[in-house]
């Protein structure tokens, strides 16, 4: 299935305009080898980011480990060249209210505003299922300027999750940032009424 361009932004919308999100394509991999294959970019991703990150592990990616991880997966591009990935993952059964996000951009274009229009975007496309009540993404503690990022975006810290992950044979903290739809309030079930006149 090929996933719909998500985004375009206008210039002045962020620091680099002319940037979308589409879907992986295989002439993707040798710019994606590139872009992840950095320890700086590693540094602040899950466990099971690669690294180093080779030619090999790209070409996988772009045509089927995108798929194979789950939820919606794009390529971040400028100019149509991929310059990092995003997605978006909604959750299932009594979880199926949330949506976690998730996103990294080669270190070229660190600081322009174009992970704060990913953010965005990303929250757009997560609250589009009316289903979604809260979008969320845990972030490593030790990364202050992807905090920002989601702050920027009307993310609001619920907790510090405490030794809740392992990166790099270290036990680390990471901090839940979460958006929640407007307007929307937590209720409480009543219970089922039970027969009694058999």
């Amino acid at each position: 299935m090929t996933l719909p361009t998500l985004a375009l932004a206008a210039p002045g919308t962020s620091g680099t305009p002319g940037w979308t999100l589409r879907a992986w394509r295989e002439g993707d991999a040798p710019a994606l080898a590139q872009h992840a294959d950095d320890a700086a970019v590693w540094r602040h991703m899950a466990e099971g980011f690669p690294h180093p990150y080779t030619p090999d592990i790209a070409r996988n990616w772009v045509e089927r480990g995108h798929a194979d991880f789950g939820g919606d997966n794009w390529a971040i591009c400028i100019d149509d060249a991929a310059v990092g990935g995003c997605g978006v993952h909604v959750g299932s059964g009594p979880e199926r209210c949330n949506a976690e996000i998730g996103y990294w951009i080669g270190r070229a274009h660190w600081g322009r505003g174009l992970g704060t229009a990913v953010v965005q975007a990303l929250t757009a496309r997560a609250f589009a299922d009316r289903e979604v009540m809260r979008v969320f993404a845990a972030v490593h503690a030790y990364n202050p300027a992807s905090l920002r990022v989601l702050a920027k975006n009307g993310f609001e810290q619920e907790g510090v999750l405490r030794l809740s992950a392992i990166k790099a044979g270290m036990v680390i903290d990471r901090v839940l940032m979460a958006r929640h739809r407007p307007g929307v309030v937590g209720g409480v079930p009543t219970l089922p009424v039970c027969r009694t006149d058999f």
